[in-house]
């Protein structure tokens, strides 16, 4: 078995996800300090279940999750992976390879992994114990650690002999045995006091289940006797029910000949009313059409007032439009000649504007021909000069251009073939990164959608969680309640029948109450509701009589003492009702209330009460009577129950008892359900946890593979540009060199010919700008001249035009008149027309409403003779209606009778079948021989209330809790058996490991000896038992004497001398049982050259057994190393790995040296390809004095650490 790799992602230092690969042998980590090289030691710790973060060089255990640096952010997780060969089956696993995953989270949230399935942190505490790697192990050796193997205490010291004798494992079980041995105990004391408890119960429900079945005996017989009375019940409703029928026949037959009667008579009044309504309706009709014809008269009326009226205005209207006629007539003749006026003037200044338009025309062509003459001469002489000027410099540019273009074409040839290379090495690295990405996202999605049903899960079980918890809370809360209170309420029960016993007149009142006399109505105490505050007050006036029993007369209370002196029950005194006198009220002091009126009664209970408490009354909280005054002090304790609350007291009880029960019942529900709740929410938590951390794995490796993706892809672009750029410019540098050539000789000559065109044109310019000058004056003074002229013939318009308007104006007003008369003329002779029309109509109108008023009279004399024959009809009916309701209300009561009758039948029969489950004709055949006897159903009754509370489910509680007495014995005798056994294997084990410790013990203190006097060539050591009578709790001292010196205590050592007594007791343990893997941090700090010398050959001997991983800066150890890993922070606060393998694949004596670079951040990028994927590169030493591994060192301790190119380089 040996360490195959270490995955670390977060973990302090280590931001980026790194791998280190190990092989067996010997490997080295260097690297200069603060660097991160204990990180990697303390990873393995850690991964392997370290929990004191003060080991971790910790405050507290999220400190080792990456804490950010200036360039980036904290991550929210620390990872670390171990990969074991587990081929020899060294760890207790079917598996050939394991894999060791811790994980934590910023939460606090910790997860381990067991070859990717989720574990526990004990499960692989138990795995690694007695390999030297558990938690008290002597395989892992941290800085101090050396020193502190040596200044330990004895006690201390012995985890190391117990890892190493393999008895770790003994006690791990031990432990677990003493801890089960507790529990057991636990519960036997538990158990023991259920038992006696329950043997308590078992003896009190023995009388309650005898108690139970003679109740059962009395409710049967009891039942069968109320059944057969209820049969005779019955039948005496039957036999009343047929004679009942006999009565009803001629009821019904009177009935039916009044409502005959009625009928034939009602129809008559309702002809007579229906006719009546008709002349009803004829009457209204004719009133109707008066009151109509009298509106339309009046409306008539009011239109011919309102014609004359209009007619009047329309006169004054139409001599207002004649007027207005005549003065825009006037008016349209005054503006004709001005009209005449203003057109002259126009025309005159239109043609004068003609002639100023044309000379102005003229002169803005002249002038412009000559401004475009100026404007093109001077335009021509810039254009050459400008043209001259830069042919030459073009020449002069082409010139220089020339050699730098040869230059550009020579780097840019080299630029692309650098640039091909590169190319063809990014785009394979980020056709792999694609894929890759593809791969993790879709991962990552999938995780993404399990991490959320995952939550929502979590979240709503543990929603359930907490409201079953809240219920569980009350539910206890409430049944602890109840149990309190019921055992007050039992306890006042028993101690009012205690001191009901002892009170004989009580004890009578019960027996006489519990018998069912017919005449008794109750004890005096009962009659009467008073509040707690008068409550002791008036118990005490009433004293012995509040238990005296109310009859209804002396022969119920004869009885009552006849039963008394039989039963030799007590006393009992009676108050006659018929008996008592009637008691007027008396006269009350000033401001004294009586307690008759502070007292809660029925009415007919009055006359015994006031027999009682006449005279007794209220005053200043005290209570009066005739000779006696009641007051003092309230008791301190309140009001107590007395014997009158005895009977509600029970009933409570056993309310409280039933709802206890219940409570019982629902918490025990509760109980399941929160069991059943927990298990989900924990299920739910453990996924959310796995999913969640397998979702923050995806998205950092997602994020890392887009990111290189992106570096590859920008890589890719930029070889790509720089290609095409390099080329393009050689191309372009070729041919700007011909073209500049051919363009220096064309230009030189357009030159010479520019300049000669350039004098000439400077010439005609200057003529130009003279004659432009002349023209610029004459279109200025025409131009002047025309803009008065539209001025003038601006505003002559102007006139025209309002004159116009004016005319149309008026022209438009004489038709608007003459029409408006028109129209005014017109309506005038309408109006007159429509007045006459409406005069005729009035007189029409006055002729109709005579014959209208006629007919409504002649109707209204119709009405009053229907009215008469309708009153004598009426008075007739209501005789028949009350001959026909009286026989109505006999047949009525008749049903009413009947219906009761049946009632009662009905209720007989539920009565049957609620209580007995059984229907009529059935309970005839079941009960025909049955003789109801009343007596005996009271009788059954009295017995069956002087039982008082029965529980019914005591028979089954008694066997329930009888069964349950011999499980919990069959439990206790199961618990005795196991700690019996737990004691035995306790005791096992206490022998195994003396066994082994003394063995081991004597193994590693004779390999101590011995390799002590080798490491120190000579000198003396031992180890001793600080206490050899107690194996099991014994320490280990360490004594040591180093050559010619006296032996002294091991602490007063120099460095060194404690560091080889150290190794030499470390690789003690390793002879004896050797780890799979050794790590040593900075272990040979203290050694001078020659102890390293033999520390290093200690560790090549024993490398064939065991895998060592050790830190250091010593050069001579790094000799030893078969692989050395150097520990670099290029980027401040960040560490990466670089790793060197100088093992030879052919032979031992490393006559070559292999380097292998691993990708790891700012290392990655194109390496040199190798025929192996392990190496990328190799090179033979160059000098044979100083051995490359230390010269791979020194570079290694230099502030500035080598990067891959310049390792690989070296």
């Amino acid at each position: 078995m040996h360490l195959k790799s270490i995955d670390i992602s977060g973990y302090k230092s280590f931001a980026l996800k790194t791998h280190v690969d190990l092989e067996p042998g010997i490997t080295g980590v260097i690297g200069p300090n603060g660097c991160g090289k204990s990180n990697v030691m303390e990873s393995v710790r850690w991964c392997l279940g370290e929990m004191s973060w003060k080991s971790l060089r910790a405050d507290s255990m999220t400190d080792v999750i990456f804490a950010g640096t200036s360039k980036r952010p904290p991550l929210s997780m620390a990872e670390v992976t171990l990969t074991f060969d587990n081929a020899n089956s060294l760890l207790p696993v079917d598996y050939s390879e394991v894999t060791i995953t811790r994980r934590l989270f910023r939460s606090g949230e910790s997860q381990y992994f067991l070859n990717k399935t989720q574990c526990r942190l004990r499960d692989i505490r138990e795995m690694f114990l007695d390999t030297g790697l558990g938690g008290d192990g002597y395989a892992i050796i941290d800085q101090g650690g050396v020193d502190q193997m040596i200044r330990a205490k004895p006690e201390d010291r012995r985890a190391f002999f117990d890892e190493a004798a393999g008895v770790a494992k003994y006690n791990a079980k031990r432990d677990e045995a003493l801890r089960k041995l507790e529990r057991v105990d636990s519960d036997l004391g538990r158990l023991q006091d259920s038992v006696v408890l329950i043997e308590e119960q078992v003896k009190k429900l023995d009388s309650d289940a005898r108690r139970a079945k003679l109740y059962a005996k009395y409710k049967e017989e009891l039942a069968a006797m109320e059944a057969a009375h209820v049969l005779e019940q019955a039948a005496s409703i039957e036999t009343e029910l047929a004679a009942m029928q006999e009565r009803v026949g001629p009821v019904e037959q009177l009935l039916g000949e009044r409502r005959s009667q009625i009928g034939a008579e009602g129809a008559n009044y309702a002809a007579l009313n229906l006719e009546k309504a008709s002349e009803q309706n004829r009457f209204i009709e004719a009133n109707a059409r008066v009151a109509e014809i009298k509106t339309e008269i009046g409306r008539l009326d009011e239109r011919v007032r309102a014609a004359e009226a209009a007619v009047a205005g329309m006169d004054a209207r139409l001599e207002s439009c004649r007027v207005e006629t005549a003065t825009a007539a006037a008016r349209a003749a005054s503006i004709e000649p001005e009209r005449e006026r203003v057109a002259a003037a126009i025309a005159a200044a239109e043609a004068a504007l003609a002639e100023a338009k044309a000379r102005v025309e003229s002169a803005a062509a002249e002038f412009a021909a000559a401004e475009s003459g100026m404007r093109e001469a001077q335009s021509l002489r810039d254009g050459l000069a400008r043209q001259a000027q830069g042919l030459q410099q073009e020449v002069h540019d082409l010139g220089r251009a020339l050699s730098s273009a040869e230059s550009d074409f020579t780097r840019a040839e080299a630029r692309a073939r650098a640039a091909l290379r590169g190319l063809e090495r990014d785009e394979a690295a980020a056709a792999e990164a694609r894929g890759r990405i593809a791969e993790a996202e879709a991962q990552r999605d999938a995780s993404a959608v399990r991490a959320a049903e995952a939550k929502a899960a979590a979240e709503a079980a543990e929603s359930a969680v907490e409201t079953l918890r809240a219920r569980q809370a009350e539910l206890s809360e409430e049944n602890s309640r109840l149990r309190s209170e019921s055992a007050q309420t039992s306890a006042r029960v028993q101690a009012l029948e205690s001191q009901g016993g002892r009170n004989p007149y009580w004890v009578g009142a019960q027996a006489v109450l519990g018998a069912a006399i017919p005449g008794v109505v109750g004890t005096v105490r009962s009659l009467l509701n008073v509040d707690d505050t008068l409550k002791p007050a008036l118990e005490d006036v009433l004293g012995e009589r509040q238990f005296a029993v109310v009859v209804e007369d002396s022969t119920a209370a004869r009885a009552g003492v006849e039963l008394v002196e039989a039963s030799g029950a007590g006393r009992v005194r009676f108050l006659v009702l018929s008996a008592v006198p009637e008691i007027s009220a008396k006269a009350l002091p000033a401001e004294a209330k009586s307690v008759l009126e502070r007292l809660r009664y029925e009415p007919r209970h009055e006359k015994v009460l006031r027999f009682l408490l006449a005279d007794a009354y209220e005053l200043d909280g005290k209570l009066f009577g005739e000779h006696w005054v009641y007051g003092g002090a309230a008791p301190k304790d309140g009001v107590q129950p007395s014997l009158a609350d005895l009977a509600d007291l029970k009933q409570k009880t056993a309310a409280l008892e039933t709802q206890s029960a219940e409570l019982v019942a629902a918490r025990a529900q509760a109980d399941a359900a929160l069991v059943e709740a927990v298990a989900a929410s924990r299920a739910a938590a453990q996924a959310l946890a796995a999913e969640s951390g397998r979702l923050h794995g995806l998205e950092a490796r997602a994020a890392q593979l887009t990111q290189s993706l992106e570096n590859h892809s920008r890589n890719v672009e930029i070889s790509t540009t720089d290609s095409a750029a390099a080329l393009a410019e050689g191309s372009l540098a070729k041919e700007r060199i011909a073209e500049a050539k051919t363009r220096r000789a064309e230009a030189e000559e357009k030159a010479a010919t520019a300049r000669a065109a350039e004098a000439s044109a400077a010439e005609a310019l200057s003529a130009a700008r003279e004659a432009l000058a002349g023209r610029r004056a004459e279109h200025q003074g025409v131009e002047d001249r025309r803009r008065g002229v539209e001025a003038e013939l601006a505003a002559h318009a102007d006139g025209r035009r309002r004159l116009e308007d004016e005319a149309a104006a008026l022209a438009a007003q004489t038709a608007r008149l003459a029409a408006e008369a028109a129209e005014l003329e017109r309506r005038k002779a309408e109006t007159f027309e429509s007045r006459e029309r409406m005069r005729a109509e009035i007189a029409a109108h006055g002729e109709t409403l005579a014959a209208r008023e006629n007919e409504a009279k002649s109707v209204s004399e119709r009405l009053q003779d229907l009215q008469n024959r309708l009153d004598a009809l009426d008075a007739r009916l209501k005789t028949l209606q009350a001959e026909h309701d009286q026989a109505q209300a006999d047949l009525h009561q008749h049903e009413v009778h009947a219906t009761a009758l049946k009632s009662k039948s009905d209720l007989l029969k539920t009565r049957l079948w609620d209580d007995w489950q059984i229907t009529l004709e059935e309970a005839k055949g079941k009960y025909k021989d049955i003789v109801a006897d009343v007596e005996k159903i009271d009788t059954l009754r009295r017995r069956i209330t002087n039982m008082g509370n029965i529980n019914m489910a005591a028979p089954e509680e008694y066997a329930a809790l009888t069964e349950k007495h011999r499980f919990l014995l069959d439990q206790i005798n199961d618990l005795l058996k196991a700690k019996d056994d737990l004691l035995a294997a306790i005791s096992k084990i206490n022998g195994a490991t003396r066994e082994n410790f003394r063995q081991t013990f004597a193994d590693v203190r004779e390999h101590f000896r011995r390799l002590y006097g080798v490491l120190f060539e000579g000198g003396e050591a031992d180890l001793v038992l600080t206490n050899p009578e107690d194996i099991l709790t014994t320490g280990v001292e360490i004594v040591a004497q180093p050559p010619g010196k006296k032996l002294q205590s091991i602490t007063l050592l120099s460095g060194g001398e404690k560091t080889l007594t150290a190794i030499a007791l470390l690789f003690s343990f390793f002879m004896v049982k050797p780890s799979p893997f050794c790590m040593l941090d900075e272990a040979d700090a203290a050694l001078d050259d020659a102890n390293i010398e033999r520390f290093a050959a200690l560790v090549r001997e024993f490398q064939k057994k065991t895998q060592f991983l050790i830190v250091s800066h010593n050069k001579r150890t790094m000799e030893a190393a078969d692989v050395m890993y150097g520990v670099t922070m290029e980027e401040k606060g960040v560490s990466q790995l670089v790793s060197i393998d100088f093992r030879k694949k052919s032979v031992p004596d490393r006559e070559a040296h292999s380097l292998k670079v691993e990708a790891q951040g700012p290392f990655a990028g194109p390496q040199p390809q190798a025929a192996s994927s392990d190496a990328v590169a190799v090179a033979e030493p160059a000098v044979a004095e100083e051995p490359p591994l230390v010269a791979a060192a020194e570079m290694t301790d230099a502030p500035d650490a080598p990067n891959a190119e310049e390792a690989s380089n070296s």
